[in-house]
């Protein structure tokens, strides 16, 4: 289907959709605990910052006139953080935490994806709030690469063909996803100086920058340059837990293999059964009493 960019008179555009998961670590105004769940005294005040940084994006994306659908994935802790009521028209919002795909649910129907908000994997220096997935994972690595939930989800959709075309969030995250993905666009809306402390900017700037952000990952997009990550098959997954507890737990998992004191791998057909694979040992991984 095509349609007639305004801007360009008789230039006609595929139409496009596209998918956004949205985390809360990596939104900026966020440095603290207290900031990221609902019991936090902070938190309202996270919330806020977070639909901040979504309406800036959305209003960018709805300047696009060959953007043709959007899909937001609330991707933080229970994933019941974004307002409904303050969805614009036209805009899908996925909500809830018990989706099989998690922090990718609804990619698999998109063109390109955006990763909002996003955050630095587990035992990156000076990255706000750095983990990955859960604070039960010390590492996870994919056919020898270490990653992160930047790298584990973008695999995902690479599967799927979906390209990650946008990243949002600290310097940390952004420098994670420049290496891992070097046609990816990056917008940084703080810089970390410690795991719970950052340079923050004011609001205008971190609008003008996602803004601008936007509008170039989608002109990337419509050059071809931004293309799907894909993990060669099969997959070989290792996942570092904090503790050999935990290991040993992980173990009840179909297909594990001990490979150290807090260390299980899989070898797996596909990326989809890696993904299900490491979701698993996380699921199993509960933190031990003492």
């Amino acid at each position: 289907m095509f349609v007639l960019d305004r801007r360009e008179d008789l230039t006609p555009r595929v139409l496009m959709k596209v998918w956004i998961s949205i985390d809360m670590e990596g939104i900026s105004g966020i440095v603290d605990r207290d900031q990221l769940l609902p019991d936090g005294r902070r938190y309202e005040r996270g919330r806020e910052a977070m639909m901040g940084d979504l309406a800036a994006v959305l209003g960018a994306l709805k300047q696009e006139p060959d953007v043709d659908s959007i899909c937001v994935n609330d991707s933080h802790d229970g994933m019941l953080n974004i307002l409904a009521a303050s969805m614009p028209d036209g805009v899908r919002l996925i909500s809830g935490g018990a989706k099989l795909w998690s922090m990718n649910q609804g990619a698999k129907d998109a063109d390109v994806a955006f990763y909002v908000g996003y955050h630095a994997r587990a035992g990156t220096s000076g990255a706000i709030m750095d983990h990955t997935y859960s604070g039960e994972i010390f590492a996870v690595t994919l056919n020898g690469q270490e990653v992160g939930e930047t790298g584990i989800n973008a695999a995902l959709a690479g599967y799927w063909n979906v390209p990650v075309a946008l990243l949002t969030g600290d310097d940390k995250v952004a420098q994670e996803a420049r290496d891992l993905l070097p046609e990816i666009e990056t917008v940084v809306v703080k810089s970390g100086i410690s795991r719970r402390a950052a340079e923050l900017l004011p609001r205008a700037e971190v609008d003008r920058r996602l803004e601008a952000g936007v509008h170039q990952a989608l002109e990337n997009y419509r050059a071809g340059l931004v293309k799907p990550w894909r993990v060669a098959n099969p997959v070989k997954l290792t996942v570092t837990v904090m503790t050999p507890e935990m290991a040993d737990a992980a173990m009840h998992c179909p297909g594990a293999q001990r490979l150290d004191g807090r260390t299980v791998g899989f070898e797996e057909p596909n990326m989809e059964e890696a993904f299900r694979a490491f979701y698993s040992v996380m699921a199993m991984s509960d933190r031990p009493l003492y």
